[in-house]
């Protein structure tokens, strides 16, 4: 058998487990998220008075954001997943990229929904009753 043929069989085919180094993304993307969103809230202009769990949905839709790095690095045909098996530092590139996504998402959406509220000139006048 060829040389170079040899390291082609050696690759093993997923178990469908949770591998250590799922998990070690999954860790990443959770903690960028509260991480992000946090920063959310501190960057959020809250007008009028917040309400008791106000600060805990930053968090949690960091999370939500966070988690959908990974869909969005497939639809660019990224391999820096694949890569960071093999090179550490592109975990930290990673979790750099979950940062920048969570904290620029907010953004992101707060725009896209002022131009559809513009659109549809928010807030609606109340059409009028019968009596």
């Amino acid at each position: 058998m060829s040389t170079e043929l040899q390291p082609a069989l050696l690759v093993t085919t997923p178990s469908g487990a949770l591998d250590g180094h799922m998990l070690v993304i999954l860790s990443i993307m959770v903690v960028a998220g509260v991480l992000g969103g946090t920063a959310n809230y501190f960057l959020a202009d809250r007008r009028g008075d917040a309400g008791r769990h106000d600060w805990l949905k930053y968090p949690v839709f960091g999370v939500v954001a966070a988690l959908t790095v990974p869909l969005f690095l497939n639809m660019l045909s990224s391999t820096l997943l694949e890569g960071a098996r093999t090179k550490p530092i592109d975990l930290y590139v990673f979790s750099g990229f979950c940062l920048i996504y969570v904290v620029a998402s907010r953004r992101f959406f707060e725009n896209m929904v002022q131009r559809l509220m513009a659109q549809i000139d928010w807030p609606c006048p109340r059409p009028k009753q019968r009596r």
